[in-house]
């Protein structure tokens, strides 16, 4: 057994009873101390569980390791580290350490680690029923951590966030329910060939998964969410929740697409449109889906004034690139590793950029007391560091060459490319509107630096103070790990991606071919990068100057209409109907049978001689 392996095996538990130990029987005994104890014992819990974790690379390419805790609903629960899972356990260790350290708001660290804790067994689940139970547990304990200032904005955000949540862990609920039913089976297994021989309740199926992980990962049109908690929510819980917590449910449903609608490994040579056919179906739905997730992202985010509104839409838009990658792995099938790989290596750059930009603004906003970037400007000459840092975010969100987000943009590019030339024509305009949210990005975010940190500085922040040296290392460290994926983008590639899509049922011949020793510095890529900042400078100033930064959508385009309104009227107005409908029936039913007992009762007893 490798040495990794054993350590994950024999520590993990030590350290998760060890922490429970410390938490319930030590911690609470402390007195004032007792805070500060518990955020470095939640730091080292959280260092020393990632540490374990990254030990187990060697057995892991080889296989997962496995954890099984058997007498627990009859089945018993499986966690397992594999090559999926292995690199967003190690992200999400990452991400909780820097964001805590970053932080200067009050954190309930109980719920923290909750959120932790659930999100690692969320990720670890062998299982749909596991996957499902932490899933759950993960959005409980964040929208505690959400409300815990208990503001009215906190708490009007942490409304929305559950609503949301409940409807989505509902409808993955009954799609994991139905799915047993018709396959005897609460395991990730492959079920293409089974598929075939359903009928139309296999795209219900589909629905009811897709719908759930799609609510939770922002997709259109369940996206509205998104910006209306992160207006309410602290900066910090911010940037967990585009960091990582809404890769939990785009994973979900790329696990998805890429087990349960696939076939198995060893049928890698089965070409069958017939066994593909459920995952192609369903792959041109959520291709569409990613691109509508984009193009409406990136329109609303153009329209903001409020840095964190504004950086909520391009997590929504971010994440319909992801979710247009996990369309095209669907869509094509045992031809699409290209549309897997780009949506994993987005996933992990988004996270790194996007918390970053979240952290500036929160920085900003700390020094300022404002979120209108209308009314910032000239901040560079007081946080010059903060700038820089900002500077490296946006260069690698919009795709510069050199920085994180190239590498996964143009893989995902070569994706839907690939998408109507192996598949349907049609998918060459799901390449042009690619382009154009490429270029609304660039164009959203030199308005995004060139509001806060450019142009002539107001008076009244001529005296703010400057750069956060706390909150700058914190943020210095993604920056570092922006500029090493820019530079190095073939390390990811080669040492993690790769042997991920290998063991999943995509053609070797297909992943040899177009992604071993893939050439990110092609003449095409680069040149295609420099017609998209063309655009979006163009964009920046055609929009500047005519004023085009201000336009809002209809009411009746905002699909909340549709979604969210109705569900909560009908949760709010329900009971009260209910009330007053039937109590008043219901007391005078009461009375009245209460009466004629009493008065049985005393007939009997005057009758009887009493």
């Amino acid at each position: 057994m490798d040495i990794g392996a054993a350590v994950v095996r024999m520590g993990l538990p030590f350290l998760v009873v060890g922490f429970t130990v410390l938490e319930v029987l030590v911690i609470p005994f402390t007195g004032e101390r007792g805070a500060k104890i518990r955020r470095n014992v939640v730091k080292a819990f959280i260092l020393l569980t990632t540490i374990f974790v990254a030990m187990t690379y060697k057995q892991v390419l080889k296989g997962p390791v496995i954890y099984e805790i058997g007498s627990i609903f009859e089945t018993g629960i499986i966690l397992k580290i594999d090559l999926l899972n292995y690199l967003f356990i190690l992200l999400a260790g990452v991400l909780w350490l820097i964001i805590g350290f970053y932080s200067l708001e009050e954190i309930n660290y109980f719920f923290y680690t909750i959120t932790y804790i659930s999100t690692i067994g969320t990720l670890m689940a062998g299982d749909l029923l596991s996957f499902f139970l932490f899933f759950e547990m993960m959005t409980f304990s964040s929208y505690a951590l959400m409300v815990y200032h208990r503001g009215e904005e906190q708490l009007k955000a942490g409304n929305v966030y559950i609503y949301m949540g409940i409807i989505g862990g509902l409808s993955i609920l009954s799609g994991i329910l139905m799915l047993s039913a018709y396959t005897g089976s609460f395991e990730w297994t492959n079920l293409a060939v089974q598929f075939t021989e359903m009928n139309f309740v296999k795209y219900i199926i589909a629905a009811f998964l897709i719908i759930g992980f799609g609510i939770k990962s922002a997709m259109f049109p369940f996206h509205f969410w998104v910006p209306k908690i992160y207006g309410g929510a602290p900066i910090s819980v911010n940037a967990l929740s585009s960091g990582i917590l809404m890769k939990v449910g785009a994973y979900g449903m790329l696990k998805v697409v890429s087990v349960i609608f696939s076939v198995d490994l060893s049928d890698i040579t089965t070409i069958s449109s017939l066994i593909w056919q459920v995952s192609n179906h369903i792959g041109v739905i959520i291709i569409w889906l990613g691109i509508l997730t984009m193009l409406v992202g990136v329109f609303m985010a153009l329209q903001q004034g409020n840095m964190k509104k504004m950086l909520a839409y391009h997590s929504v838009s971010q994440m319909g690139y992801v979710i247009m990658g996990i369309g095209v792995a669907a869509y094509l099938g045992y031809q699409g590793p290209m549309g897997f790989i780009g949506s994993i290596y987005h996933m992990l750059n988004h996270s790194l950029f996007k918390v970053l930009l979240f952290m500036v603004a929160g920085l900003v906003y700390m020094r300022t007391k404002e979120l209108n970037m209308y009314e910032l400007g000239g901040l560079w000459r007081k946080m010059p560091v903060t700038a820089v840092l900002c500077l490296i975010a946006v260069l690698g969100i919009t795709g510069m060459p050199g920085f994180n987000g190239f590498a996964s943009k143009s893989i995902l590019h070569h994706a839907i490319i690939e998408a109507y030339e192996y598949g349907h024509p049609s998918f060459k305009y799901a390449e042009l509107f690619f382009k154009l949210v490429s270029a609304g990005t660039v164009c959203s975010f030199i308005k995004f630096f060139s509001y806060i940190f450019l142009g002539d500085m107001k008076e009244k922040y001529q005296d703010i103070e400057g750069d956060h040296h706390r909150m700058n290392m914190a943020m210095g460290v993604l920056a570092v790990f922006i500029v090493i994926i820019g530079l190095r983008p073939y390390m990811l590639l080669d040492k993690l991606f790769i042997p991920t899509v290998t063991a999943f049922s995509y053609s070797p011949t297909f992943i040899e071919k177009y992604i071993v020793d893939m050439n990110f510095w092609n003449a095409k890529d680069l040149v295609g990068m420099i017609g998209v900042y063309t655009l979006g400078f163009g964009m920046f100033i055609i929009g500047s100057k005519y004023h085009l930064f201000h336009l809002h959508l209809p009411r009746w385009a905002n699909t909340e209409t549709y979604v969210y309104t109705p569900v909560t009227t009908f949760v709010e107005k329900f009971p009260n109907y209910c009330v007053k409908e039937y109590e008043n029936r219901i007391i005078f039913g009461d009375v009245f049978i209460y009466a004629i007992l009493l008065t049985v009762i005393l007939a009997f007893l005057l009758f009887s001689g009493f």
